[in-house]
């Protein structure tokens, strides 16, 4: 499951690294080369985009305030969809897991390397086809918590 999940993360990574000489996909297990050519399409072709995407989609705007965070009741809209592009990671600054929750759902989870910001996308197969299905837009994690450190003349 490790090795599916680092060609899928790298096969979107690179995915701007033409350069490199390297087949991805041909790393990618049978039951998720479907979805990484749906996401390559995703990311490149607007009209693809809106098409796979279902409106009122739900998930949290960027920036969300607790309150936000809390009722979950926000729902994207067609009319104010930006679209979404792939980005370097090298340069970026952030990396992609995916994560497959089931044959037809995969979660992608975008993060900063601080581990102080991300965002997150899940994706499920309707109908024979990818769409995007949720869409929590960049957001401030909580500072994890640090654990109390015990001296070590105490016992």
């Amino acid at each position: 499951m490790l090795t599916l999940l680092l060609a899928v993360g790298l096969l979107f990574s690179c995915d701007q690294k033409q350069e490199s000489g390297t087949n991805d996909s041909a790393q990618l297990d049978e039951d998720y080369s479907d979805f990484a050519n749906f996401y390559k399409r995703f990311m490149s072709d607007s009209i693809f985009q809106m098409e796979h995407i279902t409106f009122p989609l739900q998930g949290l705007p960027s920036d969300a305030d607790p309150e936000q965070l809390s009722n979950h009741d926000f729902r994207w809209q067609k009319e104010d969809w930006i679209m979404h592009r792939a980005f370097d990671m090298d340069k970026s600054g952030f990396k992609v897991e995916f994560i497959p929750i089931s044959p037809s759902v995969i979660m992608e989870k975008i993060t900063h390397h601080t581990g102080q910001y991300g965002m997150m996308r899940r994706f499920a197969k309707l109908s024979n086809e990818w769409h995007l299905i949720y869409y929590a837009g960049l957001n401030r994690f909580a500072p994890p918590e640090k654990e109390q450190e015990v001296p070590a003349d105490a016992g």
